[in-house]
């Protein structure tokens, strides 16, 4: 009986310690997938305070719209102590969104309300700190409407569409209409990582079409980075990646970031001159409540009182800091992404029910109303297909007058530009064939130039797990008619339109295993997925699911 003992705690032990080890690969595995964000300027090595990063979830003290559980979003929890008025607790969800940061003065981020006659919930994908990339050139029919360039009937038939046609990803969720049969859809997450050290943490997100019936495909991958910088500072950076494989599919109206803050927590609101001054909106804001960020001091402010030690909020967006080096770019014919000045827009939603029915909103229930001020910055940066953008921005929490201290301090450390990775400077990732002979190939850590994600995204309903360049593999789909000519070149996005339907997905998103070349390349050992996965685990390939090219390596032969 003791041997026996003996035997099953070995084989536990061995069990838990085999656990360890893939679990362990796995962090690994993420931490080289998600290096993908500049260095740190700000407080790098004498951050004050002290941070916790956990990903347990334990109830928080936030009042939420009714219906919603905040189990269903939480991802990683930030606590970072120092002085009251500095300290906060910030909450990450599982699309990558910031969903809750609470400071001296409470709960900051919106409740999520919808009414109850809402047709659909918003659950932490919408009044949250979070990137929105739209294609202006397919979102939406009105660019068709003033192009002339469709028949009344078939602009018609898209509008009446059960299929929306708005063409913006969400880095957090879908809008959830009502009688669906699940509550919440995050964006996918294919990697995350924390590192307690340096009080960051990271994940990748597959961004999400918010509406659930599309005709678009979303081919945007999203990087977010949140740290702790010490002093109330929080750091956000996004490194954004469009795997489009159509040419015409480029995001350029971007918000880095859309957000905004509780109104019952900190109801007044600020736009900071460029003198200091600190101004309602209104009194700077034009007709669509939009500046240019260089009217403003690059940043705004949002306190609990008009008292100037009171707590506080400032986004820190910075003033165009590389405008004129990026058109110099352009005009000596050089890679560029920004294409004009960028915008602050700033306004309280749902505003004109505060004089009507939420005229009692400083007594109200916080979750009983819109509870929106929102602002979200236009950097006029273009994200085209095979490329990667990055943005950095920053949320002070603090008393008022420090704040504002800080935040001027923080103006010029606001950056952004082209994201490049080289092919010999990236790590490489082995995958295993699966075949008895122990095959590897390998995939770059990073998207190279010419490369394309590839996914493991496993059938709920079938137990079919793949690798594909394709995140819609398994997700629903419909041939729409539109009353278009295919020969029309003008209208072929809509000629050839799809319907997808991520509420009928059965998919887990597994992880991202990397990036393969769509082209093979001149040298090295190269070879197709087709080659080495048999049909179950590559299915045959399409204009979307691609047959990409992959390095070879014998089994024990280290990933370059």
């Amino acid at each position: 009986m003791t041997a026996l003992r003996h035997v099953a705690f070995a084989a536990s032990f061995f069990s838990l310690f085999l656990s360890l080890q893939v679990a362990s690969a796995v962090q690994q595995t993420s931490k080289t997938i998600l290096d993908v964000f500049p260095d740190s300027t700000v407080n790098v090595n004498q951050r004050k305070g002290t941070t916790k990063l956990t990903s347990t979830y334990s109830p928080g003290k936030s009042i939420w719209s009714k219906g919603l559980d905040e189990q269903q979003v939480f991802q990683a929890e930030m606590v970072h102590e120092q002085d009251p008025e500095n300290s906060f607790r910030l909450r990450i969800g599982k699309g990558g969104q910031v969903y809750s940061l609470r400071g001296p003065f409470g709960e900051s981020v919106p409740p999520s309300y919808r009414s109850e006659k809402s047709s659909k919930q918003s659950p932490w994908n919408d009044e949250v700190w979070q990137f929105v990339a739209v294609c202006t050139r397919y979102n939406g029919t009105k660019r068709l409407l003033k192009t002339n360039s469709i028949s009344a009937k078939s602009l018609k038939l898209i509008e009446d569409s059960p299929f929306s046609s708005s063409f913006f990803v969400h880095n957090s969720g879908a809008y959830i209409p009502g009688g669906s049969k699940f509550s919440s859809l995050y964006c996918p997450m294919l990697a995350n990582h924390q590192d307690k050290k340096e009080g960051k943490y990271q994940i990748l997100n597959w961004g999400l079409v918010p509406q659930i019936k599309s005709i678009h495909r979303s081919p945007i991958l999203y990087y977010t980075q949140v740290r702790d910088a010490g002093d109330g500072v929080i750091e956000l950076t996004w490194v954004v990646h469009n795997f489009s494989t159509r040419d015409d599919v480029v995001f350029d109206h971007l918000n880095a970031p859309w957000g905004g803050t509780r109104i019952s927590s900190l109801p007044y609101r600020y736009v900071v001159l460029p003198d200091g001054k600190c101004v309602e909106r209104d009194t700077i804001l034009n007709r669509s409540g939009a500046t240019n960020v260089r009217n403003t001091a690059g940043f705004n402010l949002t306190c609990s009182t008009e008292s100037e030690d009171c707590p506080a909020i400032a986004l820190v967006y910075g003033r165009d800091k590389h405008l004129e080096s990026e058109q110099q770019k352009k005009s000596q014919g050089e890679a560029y992404c920004q294409t004009t000045h960028s915008l602050y827009r700033d306004w309280r939603a749902s505003e004109p029910a505060y004089k009507t029915r939420w005229k009692d909103w400083k007594t109200r229930a916080p979750n009983s109303f819109r509870n929106y001020d929102v602002c979200e910055i236009i950097p006029k940066l273009k994200i085209e297909p095979g490329t990667s953008i990055w943005f950095r921005s920053y949320l002070v929490v603090g008393n008022r007058d420090r704040v504002m201290e800080q935040a001027r301090k923080l103006v010029n450390e606001v950056d952004y530009g082209l994201r490049n990775f080289e092919p010999e400077a990236t790590p490489r990732l082995q995958v295993s064939t699966g075949s008895a002979e122990g095959t590897h190939f390998s995939v770059f850590a990073k998207p190279v130039a010419g490369s394309m994600p590839l996914f493991q995204i496993l059938n709920e309903t079938t137990g079919q797990q793949i690798v594909t360049t394709d995140p819609y593999f398994f997700v629903k789909k419909e041939k729409l008619d539109f009353g278009i000519s295919p020969d029309d070149a003008d209208l072929e996005y809509f000629a050839n339109a799809t319907g997808y339907s991520l509420e009928q997905h059965n998919s887990r998103w597994q992880s991202l295993l990397g990036y393969g070349y769509r082209d093979k390349p001149s040298r090295g050992n190269w070879k197709q997925l087709s080659e080495l996965l048999d049909t179950e685990k590559f299915p045959a390939s399409n204009e979307h699911h691609l047959d990409l090219w992959v390095e070879i390596q014998s089994a024990g032969e280290d990933a370059k």
